[in-house]
């Protein structure tokens, strides 16, 4: 299945609505637009559609674990728009998310929780149009210092394998493949994000946090994430 970094806005934002703006076997809300696969002896190319799967689930059809018939049934019938489906689970608002981040208060209409020498390592935002899942965006550090955007608005944008990305329970997980960064974000409901643990090396500086403190460079901050600014704390 193809990445489809080209796929215009227009075309985009109708997957997202199709699908229930997720993963369409999942419902995670990180997720790539992909080409749909071909099924062998049928008249389905996989150039004629395309389709959002996570990178877990992507992972499991290059690993020949899901069919190109089963990715087919699931984009015909996305989990996420199932009568079923829990979307409590996940970051399913339409408001700016309260954060867990740095101190015991919590951290409220703030866009950018943490930035370093200026550049947001976390980003999150209302659904387009109020409808739809939490923008979450993630820049960490890459194997040579630089910052890589390893999620963009939910879009999952790393195809060289130098980050991996995983859903288990309540928990989006990050893991720099070659490295010790990560970022982990705990839902702790629709509208109540945690950031459980960030870590990671920008320029030859170091950030770390927790639900706790924030440290960087060795020196540790607690409570100086601000509240009702675009940006909580730039250091």
């Amino acid at each position: 299945m193809r990445p489809l970094p080209d796929l215009p806005p227009d075309a985009r934002a109708d997957l997202r609505y199709r699908s229930g703006f997720g993963c369409v076997r999942c419902g995670v809300t990180i997720y790539q637009y992909l080409s749909l696969p071909v099924i062998k002896d049928k008249r389905t190319e996989g150039g004629e559609g395309a389709t959002m799967l996570c990178p877990t689930c992507h992972r499991l059809v290059e690993e020949e674990r899901l069919t190109p018939a089963q990715v087919h049934g699931f984009h015909a019938s996305p989990i996420a728009r199932q009568r079923h489906f829990l979307r409590d689970r996940l970051p399913f608002s339409n408001e700016l998310p309260e954060l867990a981040v740095g101190g015991s208060r919590a951290v409220r209409d703030t866009p950018i929780p943490l930035a370093l020498d200026g550049e947001p390592l976390l980003f999150f935002a209302p659904p387009r149009q109020g409808v739809g899942a939490t923008r979450i965006s993630i820049r960490l550090g890459g194997d040579n210092g630089e910052p890589v955007q390893v999620i963009d608005a939910n879009e999952w944008l790393v195809t060289d394998g130098s980050f991996g990305f995983a859903y288990r329970g309540d928990r989006y997980f990050v893991t720099e493949t070659a490295g010790d960064g990560l970022a982990v974000l705990r839902i702790i409901q629709r509208n109540r994000i945690a950031v459980e643990h960030l870590r990671t090396s920008i320029r030859g500086r170091r950030l770390e946090a927790t639900p706790d403190w924030v440290e960087v460079d060795g020196r540790r901050y607690i409570d100086r994430i601000g509240s009702g600014v675009l940006i909580g704390l730039d250091v």
